[in-house]
């Protein structure tokens, strides 16, 4: 084995491991489950202000026809 297939094995293998990491820590996250676990969960849109107000869109007469 050549040093460029050694350096490609090592990249690809780092490169799984940080999937297979990033999946199993959104399953297993110490009492809390799912996307509640992270920061950007349940806890940070109950916040005041982080909602906005979507207003309807008014369709004139003249497209409708």
């Amino acid at each position: 084995m050549d040093i460029q297939t050694l350096v490609v094995a090592i990249a690809v293998g780092l490169a799984a491991a940080f999937v297979v990491r990033t999946f199993t820590r959104q399953f297993s996250s110490r009492g809390r489950k799912g996307c509640s676990s992270c920061t950007h969960g349940v806890s940070g849109a109950r916040q005041e202000g982080d909602l906005i107000q979507v207003e309807s869109i008014q369709v004139e007469d003249s497209v409708r026809k």
